[in-house]
C-alpha cells in the first residue's frame, strides 16, 4: 500500500496493514478464533506510528469502496465511504467491534480472497 518500501517504518506499515487483513480474512473464514486482541495490538501499533510521526495511517481499502484511516490528529479511526460522501469516526474498540462483527470489510488484496471477502 505505500511504494516506498526502503524506509523500515514503511514496511513495518505495509506489514500491520497486511495482519490486519489477513486476521479479518481469517476471522470471515473461521469465526470461532478470537481476533479481538490480535487486532487490538496491531491497531494500537499502527495508531502508535500516526502519533508519532503526526501522518494519518491508511489501514486498508474498504470494499466495494472507501477507506479506513487512523486520524492522528482526532487519535480515532476514520472510515470514509465516498459515494454518498459519509464519514463515519470511531474509537479502537468501536472499530474492533464493528470489524469482527463484519463491517467495513476490506477490499480483496488478490482474487483468491475476493471470494472469502465477498461472501
Amino acid at each position: 500500500m505505500y511504494s516506498d518500501s526502503s524506509s523500515p517504518q514503511q514496511e513495518l506499515l505495509a506489514d500491520l496493514q497486511r495482519q490486519v487483513v489477513d486476521t479479518l480474512i481469517r476471522h470471515k473464514k473461521k469465526p470461532y478464533l478470537p481476533v479481538w486482541g490480535e487486532l487490538f495490538c496491531t491497531l494500537r501499533e499502527m495508531m502508535k506510528i500516526g502519533t508519532k510521526t503526526k501522518q494519518d495511517i491508511l489501514i486498508y481499502p474498504i470494499w466495494p469502496a472507501g477507506s479506513l484511516y487512523f486520524k492522528h490528529q482526532s487519535g480515532l479511526f476514520l472510515i470514509h465511504i465516498p459515494d454518498p460522501g459519509l464519514t463515519i469516526s470511531l474509537s479502537t474498540d468501536q472499530l474492533i467491534e464493528s470489524l469482527i462483527e463484519g463491517r467495513f470489510m476490506p477490499a480483496a488484496p488478490s482474487p483468491e480472497k475476493a471470494s472469502l471477502v465477498s461472501e
